[in-house]
């Protein structure tokens, strides 16, 4: 038997292909491991399965409890899938059950599984007796038919069910530490089983940070493992040498020795905090922002869902609707966001970015949208650029539209109310990576005269505007919508 592995030469830069000889009871010994088994037999959109090598040094530890800081976009999601399906073919009866942060990830990695069952050989696949967007299960070929599940949960703790746990993105879960304590008793049972918490950084909080960083307790059982994005071939150009020297220099000095063109784009688009916390496994400093994690990812919920049209909104509103439009043409985006404000509760029921969109198309959909919805308040920037467009739509709606300029002691009173909305868990959004760092890159600084701002650095995306159109919306209204004289109809439907 052959088998070819590519070793890099630090010295000339280069990927020397090497044919190393194999018997074949090692041959067999091989493919009975889970990454013998993907790389030998998978394929994944067509192509062979091959294995970054912190991919093999993950799958080849058996130690009971794992823990991995990661880069985004390095594969881990994928792997755990790709674990999963071998497991489940290599053994007679596995369970594997997936922790997401929200619902939309949870069924990623169902549909990575059916994907990779699918471009197995027929010969090698197992029959599937269960598929669906959460779980997904195989008969063993063996004489007892026994069944092996993956299951996939959205951000709860998989109680009542024993085998291998993978919690992942942990630190994005506002109940992370109940599904961590609901999660570790569950391997007791089960031979062999092994807890997994994986994540990208979400400040210096949480139970993910707790055990990856032992700052606060030790946590000795663990088997660990950062990746940040030098050790990734679709983000690095030479893995060995970056993997020696990246971690001594500056970001800056790395991306741009190192980095491939998808990683200075990255780099380009982001602050440089936000880039070190979302590719180079760096936490946060949460002093530095008025809206801490902690605070927002309460707030949030992995299951939901926004609507897509006015008419969608119409049909699951429960109470008063409220509307808010911050205006952007050139360097910024316009944001829509539109809340149910049920008075206990408000939330958001859709979001809408326009980027680069002209300014009588954004009439159009606002107008659109008064005149489909029975809108309350649409509060719309009457700042520079919004300022014709909020006069357009008041014209139209005088009732209903409020022009709101962003002057440093109004954006103070939006980002207080917005804060009390979060301490008192009123304000319901969807757990959104883009929408939860907007919202935590909003800081307070006082200036040498005694003048408090609140404002977020720009990037590529913006001046956090989603952030802004969402306080608009969920401030505390104080008597600034009066009653015309003259009375108006508005026709819906």
């Amino acid at each position: 038997m052959e088998q070819t592995q590519a070793v890099a030469d630090p010295a000339r830069r280069i990927q020397t292909l090497i044919v190393v000889k194999r018997t074949e009871a090692e041959f067999q010994d091989w493919i009975a491991t889970e990454p013998g088994f993907l790389t030998t037999f998978g394929s994944y959109d067509e192509e062979p399965i091959q294995l970054e090598p912190y991919q093999l040094a993950f799958m080849s530890c058996d130690a009971p409890f794992r823990s991995v800081e990661k880069s985004r976009q390095v594969g881990y999601s994928w792997m755990f899938a790709g674990e999963t399906l071998a497991r489940s073919h290599l053994r007679d009866q596995y369970t594997g059950i997936f922790v997401s942060y929200n619902l939309a990830d949870a069924k990623e990695k169902i549909a990575y599984v059916q994907q990779m069952h699918e471009e197995l050989p027929l010969e090698f696949q197992k029959k599937k007796v269960t598929d669906s967007k959460l779980e997904i299960a195989f008969q063993s070929n063996g004489a007892h038919r026994r069944v092996s599940r993956i299951i996939s949960n959205p951000s709860k703790a998989p109680r009542g069910k024993k085998g291998d746990i993978y919690l992942d993105e942990l630190a994005h879960c506002s109940n992370d530490k109940e599904i961590y304590k609901g999660s570790t008793a569950l391997i007791i049972r089960a031979t062999g089983s092994q807890l997994t918490v994986c994540s990208s950084p979400l400040g210096r909080r949480g139970v993910f940070w707790e055990i990856a960083r032992q700052e606060i307790k030790p946590y000795p059982g663990y088997w660990r493992q950062a990746v940040p994005w030098w050790l990734c071939s679709i983000m690095c150009k030479d893995i060995v040498l970056a993997s020696r020297e990246a971690p001594k220099m500056q970001t800056a000095d790395r991306v741009a020795r190192f980095g491939t063109k998808k990683i200075k784009d990255q780099f380009e688009a982001l602050l440089i905090e936000d880039f070190q916390e979302e590719f180079e496994c760096v936490y946060s400093d949460e002093t530095l922002t008025f809206f801490p994690y902690e605070l927002i990812i309460p707030c949030t919920d992995p299951d939901a869902e926004l609507c897509e049209d006015f008419a969608d909104v119409r049909k699951k509103a429960k109470g008063r609707l409220v509307a808010a439009y911050d205006v952007g043409r050139k360097r910024d985006r316009s944001e829509l966001t539109i809340w149910d404000d049920r008075d206990y509760e408000i939330e958001m029921m859709l979001a809408r970015t326009y980027e680069r969109t002209p300014f009588a198309d954004q009439k159009n959909d606002l107008i659109a949208m008064m005149t489909i919805l029975p809108i309350a308040r649409l509060s719309i920037d009457n700042t520079g650029i919004g300022m014709n467009l909020a006069e357009d739509v008041e014209a139209e709606f005088p009732a209903a539209v409020v022009r709101e300029d962003f002057t440093s002691a109004v954006k103070e009173v939006w980002c207080t109310d917005f804060k009390i909305g979060l301490q008192k868990k009123r304000i319901k959004m969807p757990r959104e990576r883009d929408l939860i760092a907007q919202i935590h890159s909003i800081k307070k600084n006082v200036t040498p005269g005694g003048r408090v701002t609140f404002d977020a650095e720009r990037d590529a995306k913006g001046h956090a505007d989603k952030f802004w159109s969402c306080a608009m919306a969920c401030r505390k209204e104080r008597g600034e919508l009066q009653v015309e004289s003259s009375v108006r109809a508005r026709v819906f439907g």
